[in-house]
């Protein structure tokens, strides 16, 4: 009895470590499938992530954008998620859409954000395109222009817990979750003004403005003709309005006519209506002067373009950038971003190829009346009522 006992228990010591191989290779078979399961699923979930939410262009953007992170490993900037919605217009259109989306690619670039666009074709789209960001909780949503005021403060009250930021408006009492992006463009235009008048024979200068309700082409206009009369008293300055951003035909007759009335510097301040003016004066060997951002590098493509001057910038991107950055620093306060000559909000562009035709003291004269306007000895004098 006993040696049975002691042949069963020897047989069963004999037979853990085969059972512990056994148990061993099972476990290590099951690990991979469990992998495996988990790896489709973060693949579904970056999947879903980079759903398209706008154009095509803005969700080829996005897609690049989490794979980067992917391979990286990101880090806490890689979940902000920033959105941004065009006036009329593309982001690729030389105005200020296309200065708003600088601002934001830079943003991409630097500060590591997931950044998406939507193009508005129609105004009566605003809200919905603002929706499309809302609705999926982007951090940040920038809508581009004056015009989308309204939107942008419904969006406000109905996601009181998304921040948001527009270009060309303020709110007065301000909204808490809304910063204003706005801008001096009255100091812009003064030194541009004040460069048409120094180039002028005729004593007569032109502006082709766009939609006249809005603040910021009002302000480019008087400032313009400010400006002129600040150098020369005596200047005449032709105006007109257009009730279009996106037509450069209207533009560009509305420019020959008042180079038919002897003006001899053409100023555009109304997206590609204002652009479409400057081109055709140019054609029609005019010296014009561009707006928002630097048209040599916009509308006129780099160049050859020996009758552009300059162009009054404001800088959109800027203030584009600087708003992101304050969601990405958790220092974001709604209110009002004010860009002017004091702060690098507004300047003047380079001369580029015209500059053998300037006088030859034209940028010193620029310079000081810009510090003028920075330090507050020299006033534009434009106040809308």
């Amino acid at each position: 009895m006993n040696k049975r006992i002691i042949a069963f228990m020897m047989l069963l010591v004999l037979m853990v470590p085969v059972l512990a191989a056994c148990g061993t290779e099972t476990a290590a078979t099951t690990a991979p499938a469990a992998t495996a399961t988990s790896a489709e699923a973060a693949a579904t979930a970056t999947s879903a992530e980079a759903q398209p939410t706008a154009a095509p262009e803005a969700t080829a953007a996005a897609t690049t954008v989490a794979t980067a992170e992917a391979t990286t490993g990101g880090g806490a900037t890689s979940e902000i998620k920033i959105g941004l919605v065009t006036d009329v217009g593309k982001v690729d259109d030389g105005t200020f859409n296309q200065f708003a989306f600088e601002g934001l690619k830079r943003a991409e670039t630097e500060l590591g954000v997931k950044i998406d666009y939507i193009e508005t074709i129609d105004p009566k789209d605003y809200e919905k395109n603002i929706e499309q960001f809302a609705s999926q909780g982007y951090d940040l949503i920038i809508g581009v222009g004056f015009l989308m005021g309204d939107a942008i403060k419904a969006a406000a009250a109905k996601y009181p817990d998304l921040k948001f930021a527009i270009v060309d408006f303020a709110y007065e009492p301000a909204l808490a979750n809304v910063k204003g992006l706005v801008f001096s463009e009255d100091e812009s235009a003064f030194i541009g003004g004040a460069l048409a008048a120094m180039v002028s024979k005729s004593g007569k200068i032109g502006a082709v403005g766009g939609k006249e309700q809005v603040p910021a082409v009002k302000k480019f206009v008087l400032g313009y003709e400010a400006g002129a009369k600040y150098v020369n008293p005596d200047i005449q300055v032709m105006t007109v309005y257009i009730d279009s951003f996106t037509d450069p035909t209207a533009g560009g007759e509305a420019a020959k006519t008042q180079i038919a009335e002897g003006a001899d510097v053409i100023f555009g301040a109304g997206g590609q209506t204002g652009s479409g003016a400057i081109k055709t004066a140019a054609d029609n060997d005019v010296f014009v002067i561009g707006v928002d951002q630097d048209e040599y590098n916009t509308t006129f493509k780099k160049g050859p373009a020996p009758k552009l001057i300059t162009s009054a910038m404001k800088r959109v991107d800027n203030a584009v950038f600087e708003v992101v950055k304050e969601v990405v620093d958790g220092k974001f306060e709604g209110g009002v971003y004010f860009g002017n000559a004091a702060n690098g909000g507004i300047d003047y562009a380079p001369f580029h190829d015209a500059e053998s035709a300037l006088p030859a003291d034209a940028k010193a004269k620029l310079d000081e009346i810009k510090k003028g306007l920075a330090d507050g000895s020299i006033k534009t004098g434009v106040t809308l009522n």
